[in-house]
């Protein structure tokens, strides 16, 4: 493959890092969760961050964290759901990365965040949708979109989106 860097974007609940590390996995690539590099570098959950010092804070501490990511090669990040908001976050994938937005449908991401653990910009299902709509725009900016149907597995998921890649970057889908 020629791009050196792939970054899976997209709402919470998307399943970037499940998809990420099977992706990583199936190329040999190093992975990266975004969130759990904060968290390891802050010494802090990525919830006690935004409880102890805000939004703010963790963005500057996500923006730190996706620089380092480009001086890498050969590796797949999981971002986080408001990870490239901004335009240095967009300057610090580009150039060498594929940016691949994992869109599955609204109502199967408020199904999962309302099934799954607490995230510290979740409030509920109408407040998530206005949050959605909002970052719309910046998840609209990928390169790639791959819309996963409810049920595929991760692992179909993530031999989905290195399809889609291989396709876009006019290589065979392959480790090397």
């Amino acid at each position: 493959m020629t791009t050196e860097r792939l970054y899976l974007t997209g709402f919470m609940a998307a399943g970037k890092s499940a998809v990420g590390r099977r992706l990583a996995a199936l190329l040999r690539w190093e992975f990266v969760d975004l969130d759990g590099e904060i968290e390891r570098t802050a010494g802090a959950t990525v919830a006690e961050i935004f409880a102890r010092h805000g939004e703010p804070r963790f963005r500057q501490l996500e923006r730190r964290a996706l620089a380092a990511t480009g001086e890498r090669r050969r590796l797949v990040v999981a971002l986080g759901g408001g990870a490239l908001l901004d335009e240095e976050a967009w300057r610090a994938v580009r150039p060498g990365g594929l940016v691949v937005w994992l869109k599955p449908d609204f109502d199967e991401l408020a199904a999962r965040l309302e099934a799954g653990g607490g995230r510290p910009l979740y409030e509920g299902r109408e407040a998530a949708g206005r949050l959605y709509r909002e970052r719309l725009p910046s998840y609209e900016r990928a390169d790639l979109v791959l819309e996963p149907a409810a049920g595929d597995s991760v692992g179909t998921t993530a031999e989905r989106v290195l399809a889609l890649v291989a396709a876009e970057v006019g290589e065979p889908a392959c480790a090397t």
